[in-house]
């Protein structure tokens, strides 16, 4: 018998009410323990405080301590809308990123969706949002990174591949002909996964070591030696995006550009591309987004000026840049939206004048700080 009919055999045996669900120790034949992380103080500028009393935000946050692993999952079944994993018809609960409890209440099997893969080594690669250039490259490269140095030789389980994702896998070392392409609104039936803490983004606030020598990699591989001048003072835009739009960010740039920054949309560019613009880069500023992601691709004493949004703090570039050794400035940022929220855009302008001068401020002190 099939190992698709044994499953499907299950779920008609199966009972109408709902199963408890499973964690990933719990569902696990196997788990790996790939990186141990300490609690880590942010690296900040100049302590987190200027000379006239400015302070950045986030001062005082330290990072948790985490044990990142593998985990070698039987008889799985991926819901690749919500990018979680099922076993026996039970949610593995912490394959869940970020996804709404009710739909994860209302998560069935339906057969007619459901497809069986053949392949019996399999390693799942990314989350729900996909075509996200910082879960990507947050989520998914260290994964690939980790697989390629574990001399994993299966079946990547990817979504629809964009060029610049194409890019990024071929970087790594893999083919991404020999993967399994997802589609939304499918089930895919596996006899063995691996899955790792990385996909579903336990690391996005704790530095790992693991996730740096990923990006130093693959700045290799792009042509980008470490010993580039550093002499671009960049602001990246946000161009169309649409969360957390900025109302004014034509004005901003205008005025950055005539204090000698660079403006710069990076999904213009290629990965190599991106790679190799950000480690010329002597400060970057940018509000918090997934451009900010870029920072990967920084040289250690790189200086970051982030603009935060009032009514999302969320400290994730900041982990980022205290894990590549680049000293963090963050300017809480009045946006007029009281309620928390990752995609409202703000309903106020921008204080372009006060923003370009802390601008200036940083980029003066890494012009005195950066090699």
């Amino acid at each position: 018998m099939s190992f698709f009919s044994r499953f499907l055999k299950k779920k008609k045996a199966s009972p109408a009410a709902p199963q408890p669900p499973l964690t990933l120790m719990q569902a696990a034949s196997n788990v790996t323990e790939l990186e141990v992380i300490a609690p880590q103080a942010a690296l900040l500028v100049q302590d987190g405080v200027l000379p006239d009393g400015s302070q950045s935000v986030f001062r005082g946050w330290v990072s948790d301590a985490l044990t990142l692993r593998q985990y070698k999952l039987k008889d799985v079944v991926l819901d690749r809308s919500l990018m979680v994993f099922l076993q026996q018809g039970r949610l593995i609960t912490d394959t869940n990123y970020l996804q709404s409890p009710d739909a994860l209440a209302a998560l069935t099997i339906r057969p007619d969706d459901l497809i069986a893969s053949p392949a019996e080594d399999v390693a799942a690669c990314f989350d729900h949002w996909d075509t996200n250039y910082y879960h990507w490259l947050v989520h998914t490269v260290p994964t690939l990174f980790q697989l390629k140095q574990q001399g994993f030789k299966g079946k990547l389980i990817l979504p629809q591949l964009t060029p610049w994702q194409q890019e990024t896998v071929r970087l790594v070392g893999f083919d991404p002909a020999h993967s399994i392409l997802t589609q939304p609104g499918k089930h895919y039936a596996f006899k063995t996964v691996l899955y790792t803490d990385y996909v579903r983004g336990a690391a996005d606030f704790s530095p790992s070591a693991l996730a740096r020598s990923a990006y130093h990699a693959l700045a290799a591989q792009a042509d980008v030696t470490g010993q580039e001048q550093r002499t671009l003072n960049l602001f990246i835009e946000r161009g169309a995006a649409s969360n957390r739009a900025m109302p004014n960010e034509a004005a901003l740039t205008q005025a950055l550009t005539a204090a000698g920054f660079t403006a710069v949309r990076p999904e213009t560019m290629s990965i190599a591309e991106q790679a190799r613009l950000f480690a010329k880069a002597r400060i970057v500023v940018g509000a918090l987004g997934a451009g900010m992601a870029n920072l990967a691709w920084c040289r250690p004493g790189t200086v970051v000026f982030e603009l935060v949004p009032q009514h999302h703090q969320n400290p994730c570039t900041l982990s980022l840049a205290t894990q590549m050794g680049l000293p963090y400035w963050g300017e809480l940022v009045e946006t007029g939206v009281e309620a928390e929220s990752h995609v409202a855009g703000s309903q106020r302008a921008f204080n372009v004048p006060a923003i370009v001068q802390r601008a200036k401020q940083l980029a003066d002190y890494a012009r005195d700080t950066v090699p």
